[in-house]
């Protein structure tokens, strides 16, 4: 079979399928204002979701401003700490040549959030995977920080012990002097105090470290200083605020 018969046969199954859509929703309010047209159009022709939580969703759906009544979209929700028996069932769909859009709880899909299962499972379907443009708020983190964007690492969430985070940060501050790139984590918004604190504690006064706050809001803020500047700088209240760091040793 010669190659463009193959390219023919393979579009064929895939032309069966439906869509799996990878929408990000928003990482403060008015998600509509960060969406580009082309993806909400996307979201508005959409009525099957899978999203880490269905109150999340209906909520971003209606703030965007779905054509449809909420009530009458089908949300399924992804487990949290049990295997995902449902997952064949929920994409269904996709095989009856119906889209399904995987919801992000904050940004965008897989990033930080769950649904790579969703992903795979698609991608084993021969469904079409799209993955939609709009906000990541580590992408938005690195971009703003003036680090090493050209070599970097997400390490997700440090330790929720204390004792360990200085121990943590110095290891990624190890890790940095070897790779000479940087290092982006993100945190649980009532540790970012003791993260920052530990920071100061914990690593050498040239390393320089990103704080990325609140991005995609009016009160946004993000700075990149030494270790030794952030000691005489105060940084705008961290409690309780999503929050992106960002290290990299000089």
């Amino acid at each position: 079979m010669s190659q463009s018969k193959n390219t023919e046969s393979t579009n064929s199954i895939r032309s069966k399928k439906g869509t799996l859509l990878l929408i990000p929703s928003g990482i403060n309010e008015n998600p509509d204002l960060f969406l580009p047209k082309e993806t909400l159009k996307q979201v508005f022709h959409t009525t099957i979701y899978i999203a880490e939580r269905a109150r999340t969703a209906r909520r971003f759906l209606k703030a965007i401003g779905h054509p449809d009544p909420i009530s009458s979209l089908t949300i399924y929700e992804i487990p949290k700490k049990e295997p995902y028996l449902d997952l064949n069932k929920d994409l269904q769909a996709l095989e009856r040549g119906e889209n399904i859009g995987l919801l992000s709880e904050a940004g965008s899909p897989g990033v930080a959030d769950p649904g790579a299962e969703v992903v795979r499972r698609a991608h084993q379907m021969n469904a079409r995977v799209l993955p939609l443009v709009g906000p990541s708020s580590i992408l938005l983190a690195l971009m703003a920080s003036g680090l090493n964007g050209q070599k970097f690492s997400f390490h997700g969430y440090l330790s929720p012990k204390r004792n360990l985070i200085g121990r943590e940060l110095k290891m990624l501050e190890q890790t940095s002097d070897r790779d000479k790139g940087c290092h982006i984590f993100i945190e649980t918004p009532y540790r970012n105090h003791q993260v920052f604190e530990e920071a100061l504690k914990h690593l050498r006064p040239s390393t320089l470290f990103t704080i990325a706050l609140d991005l995609c809001s009016e009160r946004q803020f993000c700075k990149t200083l030494s270790i030794a500047q952030w000691r005489e700088f105060k940084p705008p209240e961290l409690h309780k605020i999503p929050c992106v760091f960002i290290l990299q040793s000089v």
